[in-house]
């Protein structure tokens, strides 16, 4: 045991030489160590390495934890971020919509129903709102709670909701505009000249005052006679006084007629446009000559058409949808 103990001191005593050689012209530097010294040295390395290793994975769960949190506040800041641009287009789009509403003289449906004034307006920001500007203001917007983020996406959706009905309310007041002004009637039903006007005048057939309740046009036979609005023919042949005779409705409450025609060109139910050609010019009837007998009804009562060919019609301001 002796000689074994002898040996080993003797070997731990022996010197290593450590040469660095550099690649330059600076002197060569040589280091002398014991083996036991050396061996004090890797045993140092290897025992901190091994305590390094023990602390990172050691601790990986909590690295792994704080990355989580750092990916996650990112996430939030995002969602916050597209959540604030969300809530901004919606409201350009309820802007557009108030705009739209003025422009088509529309008022909101619910406020017309309650008979609420416009001019008495009230808002303000809800709590919620409150604190997603003051988070926003310092950069935090990570902080946002989920209950703060449920709210703003719930107030957000509420409003697209009713941004949605609104522009359908506006597309289907589009739609009625559109076909008001086409189912009104407007303009001349036929060329010529105007030989007899609306209302009180001599009856060409016994000398006495009558009420006249349209209009006469005359020109040539063969003339073509033209729909003044987009409608339905309700009726299309002979009736005692009018002769030839031709009835459109154009709904809206608005009825034609059209009378003392030679020939007749459309069915009854027969859909027809505005200045489509329906008959043509003749004397059938009670009639004197060559003329086209015109009449503008609306709900049963019998209008100037005078005013409707010239456009001056005050039946031509919007009637409000009940």
């Amino acid at each position: 045991m002796k000689n074994i103990a002898h040996k080993l001191t003797k070997s731990f005593k022996q010197k290593l030489t450590l040469m660095v050689v550099p690649h330059s012209t600076l002197p060569q530097v040589r280091l002398q160590i014991s083996l036991s010294f050396f061996l004090f040295l890797g045993s140092l390395w290897i025992g901190f390495t091994f305590w390094a290793a023990l602390a990172v994975f050691g601790n990986i769960d909590y690295w792994k934890t704080k990355a989580s949190y750092e990916i996650l506040k990112l996430k939030v800041q995002f969602f916050a971020s597209e959540l604030k641009k969300s809530r901004e287009l919606v409201d350009q789009v309820r802007e557009a919509d108030a705009q739209l509403r003025q422009l088509l003289k529309m008022g909101n449906r619910q406020a017309i129903i309650e008979e609420r004034s416009s001019s008495s307006g009230k808002g303000g920001p809800e709590a919620f709102e409150r604190s997603i500007l003051l988070k926003s203001l310092k950069k935090h917007l990570w902080e946002i709670s989920e209950s703060e983020i449920y709210q703003e996406s719930s107030a957000v959706q509420k409003e697209a909701k009713s941004r949605l009905e609104s522009f359908k309310e506006i597309s289907e007041q589009i739609a009625y505009e559109r076909g008001f002004f086409r189912a009104t009637p407007r303009g001349w039903p036929a060329a010529g000249r105007l030989t007899s006007k609306f209302g009180e005048r001599v009856s060409p057939f016994h000398g006495q005052m009558q009420f006249h309740t349209g209009v006469d046009i005359a020109n040539d036979k063969g003339t073509p006679v033209l729909a003044t609005g987009d409608g339905i023919v309700s009726y299309a042949g002979w009736e005692s006084g009018y002769g030839q005779l031709i009835v459109i409705d154009h709904g809206f409450g608005y009825t034609t007629h059209y009378g003392h025609n030679s020939k007749i060109l459309v069915r009854e139910k027969e859909r027809v446009k505005r200045g489509q050609n329906i008959a043509t010019m003749g004397s059938s009837g009670s009639s004197t000559g060559n003329h086209s007998h015109y009449e503008v009804w609306h709900n049963g009562e019998c209008l100037n058409p005078w005013n409707y060919m010239m456009g001056k019609s005050q039946k031509f301001r919007r009637i409000v949808r009940k």
